[in-house]
Order: structure tokens, then sequence, then C-alpha cells
């Protein structure tokens, strides 16, 4: 097989592609830049306010619920937790003072002048009782007050070491259905009460507004579906916070007012084989050949002007290092006598049907056709519990920031269809190193090298976020998404 030739016609259906691009996006600009002589020039952004704005409604603050991206953000911003990630993607204590861990116990003593053991006790038995919400609490059994400022957490039994599971039940601490609020006023059916110094100002169906209790800049969140939109108020300088997607990367940006950040988005992308013999897409070799003929840097470089960064494995670097072994050679396999046409499950965005188009072309090389299924996420889904036969264009975003989470659930075996596992894959091999695994940075090379060789998935790469911070703002961008909240606010400069 002519690897060369592949890679070359593969930058070149890439670099097509970006002539294309470049020109929708110098035609956006100029027509924006037109379009500013008459809308621009609106209200200034209001003084000691911080503006960030929402892709969708976030209507629901109860914690329990806080599962969609806009109401994460905001549930982040308005509770504590016994433990956060802080903007530099750090692992920190929140709630909780000091902890200690005595075979599978762990005492936590919370901090004074904040919440007390009834407090963290009542958010946290709330979460175990919830049917859709418990597996946050996995790794705990029980959680008990021990004193005023004194809880014990039980640990589920589990073959791994009590300092590896808890490690994985601090992590899922963070998460916004852990958030602890004033006990008291919620059975007295007042709401949720934070422990931070915001407090809910007014809320309207795409208006949030948080006061403060120390005089710190209030936050405004602003609902702004339309990506357009937000590009306009982004020119006008009225947000502290503005994500480009798409074509807007491309578009310019007033170097003075605001700077560039790169967030780590714990999305990756990827496409399952669900196959079975006697499709040529069961032997582990031509898989493997067609991960090695994928060019990932042309396509997310170039075709989706860096909405990606390509990758060859599913943990992202931010959570483990990159593997420090090549990906396996293919080895022997047999290409299909006459054309293969396998389907390709896909939702109809720009960016999959981009990559889709490439993997048509790919494939192509290995006599094997792909034919289109457009659908929309719930029917793809659906098609992946029932273990419909075909290739599935998804994105697996993570729940909470651990290498576990990119591994156990999208391909251990009793994850198969509804778990995760989309590629319904079966390794015992595999699902013994995940059962046993505390995942060190040695363990986790181990598995995504078994998962190379045996190549379930096409893997494509990890999604960034660019982001434009106003330089005069507090708000800083954070490393990871988890580490959107109260931290994320910096202390005036003396």
């Amino acid at each position: 097989m002519n690897w060369q030739s592949l890679k070359h016609s593969s930058f070149r259906y890439s670099l097509t592609q970006d002539r294309l691009l470049a020109v929708a996006a110098r035609f956006i600009c100029a027509f924006l830049c037109v379009a500013s002589l008459v809308s621009c020039g609106g209200d200034d952004k209001p003084a000691g306010i911080i503006t960030i704005p929402l892709k969708y409604r976030a209507e629901i603050l109860d914690p329990l619920y806080a599962v969609d991206e806009s109401t994460v953000m905001v549930v982040n911003f308005l509770h504590r937790r016994l433990f956060a990630y802080d903007a530099d993607g750090r692992l920190v204590s929140d709630l909780a003072e000091s902890e200690s861990l005595a075979g599978r116990v762990v005492r936590v003593k919370l901090r004074h002048g904040s919440a007390t053991a009834d407090d963290v006790v009542y958010a946290l038995q709330r979460v175990q009782k919830d049917a859709n919400q418990s597996w946050v609490m996995e790794q705990i059994a029980a959680v008990r007050k021990v004193g005023p400022l004194l809880i014990e957490i039980e640990l589920s039994k589990s073959p791994r070491p009590a300092s590896a599971d808890w490690q994985m039940a601090r992590i899922k601490l963070t998460l916004p259905q852990c958030a602890v609020f004033v006990a008291a006023e919620h059975r007295k059916g007042n709401g949720f009460v934070p422990f931070t110094r915001y407090r809910i100002e007014s809320q309207t169906g795409d208006r949030i507004v948080f006061s403060t209790t120390d005089g710190s800049p209030r936050l405004e969140f602003l609902v702004m579906p339309d990506e357009t939109a937000r590009y306009f108020a982004f020119r006008e300088a009225r947000l502290d916070a503005y994500e480009a997607l798409g074509i807007h990367r491309k578009l310019p940006y007033d170097a003075d007012i605001y700077e560039p950040q790169t967030m780590h988005d714990l999305v990756v992308l990827y496409a399952a084989f669900n196959v079975s013999a006697p499709s040529a897409l069961a032997q582990p070799g031509l898989r493997r050949a067609i991960n090695l003929a994928f060019d990932r840097q042309a396509i997310c470089q170039k075709t989706l002007l860096g909405a990606c960064s390509g990758a060859d494995y599913p943990v992202p670097a931010v959570l483990s290092p990159p593997p420090g072994r090549a990906f396996p050679p293919a080895g022997d396999y047999v290409l299909p006598q006459t054309k293969e046409t396998v389907t390709l499950f896909t939702l109809s965005d720009k960016e999959r049907m981009l990559i889709a188009e490439y993997m048509r072309h790919v494939f192509a090389k290995f006599n094997i056709h792909l034919e289109f299924r457009i659908v929309d996420l719930p029917s793809m889904v659906r098609e992946s519990n029932k273990g419909t036969r075909g290739v599935y264009l998804m994105k697996w975003s993570a729940d909470y920031p651990h290498a576990e989470n990119f591994l156990m659930p999208l391909f251990h075996s009793r994850n198969a269809g509804i778990g995760g596992n989309r590629a319904h894959f079966k390794d015992q091999k595999l699902d013994t190193m995940l059962d046993r695994s505390g995942y060190s940075a040695r363990e986790v090379d181990d598995i995504q090298q078994r998962l190379r060789e045996l190549s379930p998935w096409l893997f494509i790469g990890f999604q960034n976020m660019q982001f434009y911070r106003l330089k005069k703002s507090r708000l800083r961008i954070p490393r990871i998404f988890a580490g959107w909240g109260e931290r994320a606010i910096s202390e005036p400069v003396r």
C-alpha cells in the first residue's frame, strides 16, 4: 500500500477545503465590516459587571440537573463543592479544609465560616438517591456526619487501591451535581442558597444576573444562540469572554482590547467501527491501516480551521501523557475483492460533514464505499444502542476530567451501546486492564497502546475551544471547562 500517495492526496483535499473556507471568511468579514457601519456603536458595556455569553438557556438551576454546557457553567459559578478545579486546571480543596484516608474510610474536615457537615451530607445524599445521577457517587458507599465540621466518606468495595478510588471520588465531587447549599433553606422550600459570594439578582429567559456579597463585579450571563450575534457583541467589546466557532476563528479581532487563549475542551472526536465478519473492517489490521492513512493534522488544522487537535489515541494529553510508543503497524489484512458498502452514521453539522467526506476519500483507497446516513442525534444513539452495524461518527464529552472517563465508558464490554461503547467492542484482555487500572501514566499508556492495536475506532482528535478574553477584565479563561467558577475571577490588582 502506497502510504505516501494517500497522505499527498489527503493534503490536497484539505488545501482545497482551506481555500474555500478562506474565501468564505473574507466574504463574511467584508459583510460584517459593512454591517458594522450601521449596527455597531450600541450600548456600552456596563461598568462593574462581567458579561459571559451562553449558547443555550440555563433555566433550571437545580445542581442535580446541571448536565448541559450552559447550566453547568452557571451552576459552577453559583455554588461551591468539597473540591474544585482552579483556572489553571488543578484539582484543589474548596469547602474541604483537610482530608485523611484510613483503610477505605476518608474523614474530611470542612472550612470554618461556610458549609456545615449537615449541608454537605444533605447535598451528597440527595445525589445518591437520584436514579439518574447516582453514578456520580459510584466510588462512595456512604456519607456520614461525625461532627459539626467533620464528615466521613466510606468508599465502595473495589479491586483498586483505596487511594485510587478516593482520587476518582474527589474528581467526581467537583461536578455541579455535587454542589453544596444551605440544607435548612432547601428543606423549607427556599431553593438553593449558595456558599459563594454570588446571589441570583434576576433571571429571565435570556439573561441571568448575579449580585455579590463582597462588592466584587456582578456576573451577567447572556443567552446568545446565534454565532454572528456573539461575534458582533465581541467586536463591540461587550463580552468579557468570547468563544470563536467555525469560520469566525478566521475573522479579525482588536488585539488592543482582547487576547486569544485556547481552552482544552474534554471532547474526543472519533468514528466507531461496529462491524463483524464478513465485513473487511472486522480485521484489526485493516482498521489499523485506515488509522495510519488518516491525515489528522490536515483535517483538523486546515479543513476544520484548528477546531481540533489530531490524535491517534482517546485520552487528552492534558489528563495523561500521549502514548510513548509509535502506532502499531497495519500488518496483514485482505482488501474486499469487490467494493464493499458500509453505512456511515453522521449528524448534518458542517464540521462532521467535512470529516465524513474525507473519511469517504480515505476508505475508498481500501475498496470500501461509505454510504452516508444523515440522522439527528437521538436517531443515531438509538441505532447504536440497537447494535445496528456501521461506522458511527461521534463525539464524546467527558463528564469529569480524568483518563478513566475516556476509557471505561467507551471501551469496556459491559458498556456496549447505551453505556458509551459505540463500537460494541469486546476484548477480555482490555476489560481486565480497565477493571484493575489505577490510571497511572504507565497504565494509561498500556491501555491506549492496546486500543491502537485493536483499533475499534478511527481516532480523529480532540476538540479545541478558541477563546478571546477582554484584557481589562478580572475574568480568566480556565485551562479546562471544569475550571469555570468563582476561582476564574482574579483578585483586583492593588
